[in-house]
């Protein structure tokens, strides 16, 4: 596939390297030596309009071309743009290889050394009030049709005066490589304008990592604090600092408390309350019945055993056993703890009958 020609975008915005190789196979393609020359020319204009560095573009090729060529109209039109290209012999050869006579070469070139000092290199520092600031070219051309158009160039050189920039746009209009549609876009130069601005805002890499470090500083700032607050010993605690955390801690009603599952634990102290609804008889429960039932004294006769999973018989057969003295101190116990309590006494009363007996006799 063959490569696009070069326009006027190519030529005035690509990068000097990128440019370099596809001036090069373009020409290695078509064999074009005009179109390769005129390139080559557009580049000197841009060279002298900008800041950037395009010099001796595709030296050895230029150099190739004027030494080896055939001459045509753009090698002897354009020969005076190159002539830093040689040195001073090889330069001679060229103008003798190109030209008839001195005549010839006068007549032909008349042109183009009247535009070549506005290609020279000038230094782009300035030192007023405009040092820094970037530069914009804005030119406006006549095409083939008679139309005017505006050119922007950015990075426009900063020192170059009026008529040295006005002398460099002179020269595209000699160039027949810039065209749309067949019809050529830079015929005759009108005017143009070269106007500062200064950037607003700049963006890099560095500034973004000030940018994050900035960012974490409160956060290690915050976490070393935490740290240091927990080095920091505690004071010990005395009695005034307990009795007023006591004070702190809100008081809990006794009728707030939840009622314990049925599943609870027999080991829990028995109370009126504690009583689940499924031991009751007869809408009382055992100790409410033990408090209804008639005193008694002591009675020594002991209790028909009764299953251990019977536990409503065993409450019944122990309080009715018991009295008031057992009704009163078994609040709070559990069922072993009063069994435990009541297989001790009748040991004592049984312990007491026998030392009684032994006494008398």
């Amino acid at each position: 596939m063959q490569t696009q020609r070069l326009g006027q975008r190519q030529l005035f915005t690509m990068l000097r390297g990128n440019l370099e190789k596809r001036m090069i196979k373009q020409y290695n393609e078509t064999r074009d030596v005009s179109s390769v020359i005129e390139y080559a020319v557009a580049i000197l204009v841009r060279h002298a309009l900008v800041v950037a560095d395009f010099s001796f573009m595709c030296r050895d090729l230029i150099r190739e071309l004027f030494l080896t060529a055939a001459p045509c109209a753009a090698l002897r039109r354009f020969s005076v743009f190159f002539e830093d290209y040689f040195e001073s012999e090889e330069w001679a050869a060229v103008v003798a290889r190109l030209y008839k006579n001195e005549d010839d070469y006068l007549a032909i070139t008349e042109e183009a050394r009247l535009y070549r000092k506005y290609l020279e290199d000038k230094d782009p520092t300035r030192t007023d009030g405009l040092a820094d600031h970037q530069f914009i070219l804005k030119s406006i051309f006549k095409g083939g049709n008679g139309r005017k158009h505006t050119w922007l160039l950015k990075d426009a050189h900063p020192t170059k005066n009026l008529e040295e920039i006005a002398g460099a746009l002179q020269i595209l209009p000699l160039l027949s490589i810039f065209e749309t549609n067949g019809v050529r876009k830079f015929t005759e130069f009108v005017d143009f304008l070269r106007y500062a601005n200064i950037p607003d805002l700049h963006y890099a890499k560095v500034q973004e990592e000030q940018a994050e470090s900035v960012a974490e500083a409160p956060v290690k700032a915050e976490a070393k604090a935490e740290n240091k607050k927990m080095d920091t010993p505690q004071a010990p605690q005395t009695a005034e600092s307990v009795k007023k955390a006591k004070k702190d801690v809100p008081e809990v009603k006794h009728n707030e408390l939840k009622e314990l599952p049925a599943t609870a634990s027999s080991d829990l102290p028995l109370t009126k309350d504690s009583v689940p609804p499924e031991r009751r008889r007869g809408g009382k429960t055992v100790l409410e019945e033990v408090s209804e039932a008639p005193e008694s004294a002591d009675q020594d006769l002991p209790p028909e055993k009764a299953p251990r999973g019977d536990s409503q018989n065993t409450w019944q057969k122990l309080f009715a056993m018991g009295g008031r003295k057992s009704k009163e101190s078994s609040f709070g116990k559990s069922i072993e703890q009063i069994e435990k309590e009541r297989d001790e006494r009748k040991k004592e009363r049984r312990l007491t009958k026998i030392i009684g007996r032994r006494g008398k006799g």
